[in-house]
């Protein structure tokens, strides 16, 4: 009897749907931003539609992404023709807009916008 049991056992543990063993691949989870509502799942950063085009305040604070990812921040703030960042902040890119925030928290001290095209001129 016991056999029997451990068999039935061993045979639905081998017989079930790949989904079991790998929980990212489930409905609503996406592997690159977490998990998350199935129509944010291609969505920049899991964010709502809008969010990734928002032009932030001063005051407001930004997504973590957009301050913590190295692929926004502004290494060379005077190629953009920015001042150098106080100790603690870092300037970041957005779009074509240049955000002055803090490093710890995101909260936007200085807004640029149109940073890219505020070159040309």
């Amino acid at each position: 009897m016991k056999r029997l049991i451990l068999f039935a056992a061993a045979a639905a543990l081998l017989s079930a749907p790949a989904a079991l063993a790998d929980p990212g691949q489930g409905k609503g989870h996406d592997k690159h931003h977490g998990s998350g509502p199935p129509g944010l799942a291609n969505k920049p950063h899991g964010m709502p539609p809008g969010q990734a085009k928002k032009m932030w305040r001063q005051g407001e604070r930004l997504p973590r992404a957009y301050y913590s990812e190295t692929r926004y921040v502004i290494v060379q703030p005077q190629r953009y023709r920015l001042a150098p960042p106080p100790v603690g902040y870092r300037w970041v890119l957005i779009e074509d807009d240049a955000y002055l925030v803090r490093r710890d928290n995101g909260l936007v001290a200085e807004v640029i916008a149109n940073a890219i095209a505020n070159l040309i001129r």
